[in-house]
């Protein structure tokens, strides 16, 4: 009984050895790093696989190259690939490229080995060193965690182009499956003879199918020459073509705008005008030249209402916690016989029902509703009137809604490629919005019309001793300094326009009060005025808040981490 117990169980090890003598593995994985003065790797991999019992053509070696990182896409460069056996025989070998890896084919499908097979496969790798304030980084998943075999052995050393101060000098290593912090069996230095350091040695164990080996090599800085500056942004740009987009958008912008967005040629010379063209109230005006209905062309209108008559204005003090200062508005005509349709709408909206009076101070918060509607009509009107091509606010919506999508594309291609897609996409959609601003085109009836607004300005704005040269110019009286003045003020040249009146306008007008009203001067009431304009500006424009409720290896490094990786199986 004995015996035959004995016999059954030599039977079961011889099975259970022939099993694990059939299992192919990766007997011995030994990796060298050469790390070059010029930052690139000479990488040497010496594998040596046994089939067991199959019978195989060879193996894949899958080496990636392209990675997500650094807020983008990075690609490494591999170069030189070789394939030999441990006596120095090549191997037949191919190399396809495929999802961001070197799947390097070895093997001839005519023939096929079995039992144990060594395979010395080399190449080249550039751009795989990361760089700090401290110190150089190579963070390299040396075996690849994508082996389909056990790895039963492996060692990884790596070889500095010159020497470190060991004090210098950082190594890690992690071992496992992909996101394992466990370390691995062992490092150690390599030195020279005067103890500095010239290279670190890892080894470790045996390693489950899907599991792998990753080093961390540290090293002082100058131990390697730091690509320059441009030739590294110029790589990452190659990585990501988003990053070329900007470029592109910026000259085809350019282009079309330099082929239909530039205004008609006007007039070669000036030639002074002493009323406004087109009996064009002060806010057409300011938008005839910049082609921008802004805040202060609507408050040069309001001022200009209240010089024909249709309101009057007076400056108060108020006290809340504090004294400020507010302004009145007095509704003295109703306003249906004003002409232009902009002109209309700002009335009403300034005395909204039946009110006869308002500070501007009750308007604040309710009145930007009007404004945008005010400035629509303005742009509408300006067109209709054939002074621009199109509404110039319909032209900068429409390049600002391209400018948007842009960056909703911008975010979708983050998700796919990264931040640095967004950046690109982002950028671009900000060039768009920018040119955008620039693409109203005048008619040529318009282009003149802002020549003769360059006139008036001239006029305006022209010295007491250089009035001379002026022709036929209007009598100065106080009238027509009021007149005048809302045009001057959306012109920027008020205060030139008030020094020429300076010795004959000594009254308050009856369309402007002022407590404080002694010394009165033209000057005094631009000063005012202004202060008026800046109230505007900021009490009309105001609407009510709303509630609203690459790294390195050695800080968080793990197995599968860093650059390298892949894997490979028999075929």
């Amino acid at each position: 009984m004995k015996k035959y117990f004995y016999l059954l169980f030599i039977g079961i090890g011889m099975s259970l050895c022939a099993t694990v003598n059939a299992q192919e593995a990766i007997d011995d994985f030994d990796i060298t790093l050469n790390i070059n003065k010029d930052t690139s790797i000479d990488v040497t991999e010496r594998i040596t696989y046994n089939y067991g019992t199959e019978r195989k053509h060879g193996i894949y070696r899958e080496v990636p190259y392209k990675y997500k990182a650094r807020g983008g896409n990075y690609n490494l460069k591999i170069s030189d690939p070789a394939v030999t056996d441990g006596a120095g025989d090549p191997f037949i070998f191919v190399i396809e490229d495929r999802d961001g890896h070197k799947n390097i084919k070895i093997g001839d499908a005519q023939s096929y080995v079995t039992g144990q097979i060594t395979y010395v496969i080399s190449y080249k790798i550039k751009r795989a060193i990361n760089y700090f304030s401290d110190h150089d980084e190579l963070y390299w998943n040396a075996t690849g965690n994508l082996w389909e075999v056990p790895i039963r052995q492996s060692r990884v050393t790596v070889v500095f182009p010159g020497e470190s101060a060991e004090d210098l000098t950082r190594a890690e290593c992690f071992a496992g499956s992909f996101g394992s912090a466990n370390k691995c069996v062992s490092y150690r230095y390599k030195y020279s003879g005067d103890k500095s350091v010239e290279g670190l040695v890892f080894t470790d164990d045996y390693l489950e199918p899907g599991e792998g080996l990753t080093i961390v090599a540290g090293f002082a800085r100058g131990v390697v020459e730091k690509p320059s500056w441009f030739s590294r942004v110029w790589e990452i740009f190659k990585d990501n073509p988003a990053l070329f987009l900007p470029l592109l958008v910026f000259i085809s912008l350019y282009y079309i705008w330099y082929k239909r967005g530039r205004d008609p040629k006007g007039r070669k010379t000036i030639i002074a005008l002493y009323a406004p063209p087109d009996s064009l109230t002060p806010a057409e005006v300011g938008t005839i030249i910049d082609d921008s209905v802004d805040h202060a062309d609507i408050s040069a209108d309001i001022i200009n209402l209240a010089v024909r008559g249709y309101l009057r204005i007076e400056r108060v003090e108020r006290t809340d916690i504090f004294k400020k200062v507010d302004y009145d508005l007095e509704k003295l005509k109703d306003g249906n016989d004003l002409g232009n349709p902009h002109e209309q709408k700002l009335f009403s909206a300034l005395f909204p029902g039946k009110r006869g009076q308002v500070a501007l101070s009750v308007l604040k918060n309710d009145f930007y509703a009007d404004w945008k509607e005010i400035k629509n009509i303005l742009y509408k009107d300006l067109a209709r009137k054939n002074y621009f091509v199109d509404d110039p606010g319909r032209v900068r919506k429409l390049y600002t809604a391209i400018g948007i999508v842009f960056f909703a594309l911008g975010v979708l291609a983050a998700f796919l490629s990264g931040i640095l897609s967004l950046a690109g996409f982002g950028i671009s959609g900000l060039i768009i919005m920018s040119f955008g601003y620039y693409m109203p085109v005048k008619t040529p009836g318009g282009a003149l019309v802002k020549d003769r607004i360059l006139g008036l300005k001239e006029y305006l704005a022209v010295a007491e001793k250089d009035r001379l040269k002026f022709h036929n110019a209007p009598e100065k009286n106080p009238g027509h300094f009021e007149a005048l003045l809302p045009f001057a003020m959306v012109l920027g040249v008020e205060k030139e326009w008030a020094r020429q009146f300076k010795d004959i306008y000594d009254r308050q007008p009856d369309w402007y009060n002022e407590p404080a009203g002694a010394n009165f001067s033209s000057l005094a009431l631009t000063t005012s005025l202004r202060s008026f304009k800046d109230r505007v500006n900021a009490d009309l424009s105001s609407r009510p808040s709303s509630a609203s409720g690459g790294g390195s290896g050695f800080s968080g490094g793990f197995s599968g981490g860093g650059f390298g990786g892949g894997g490979g199986r028999s075929w």
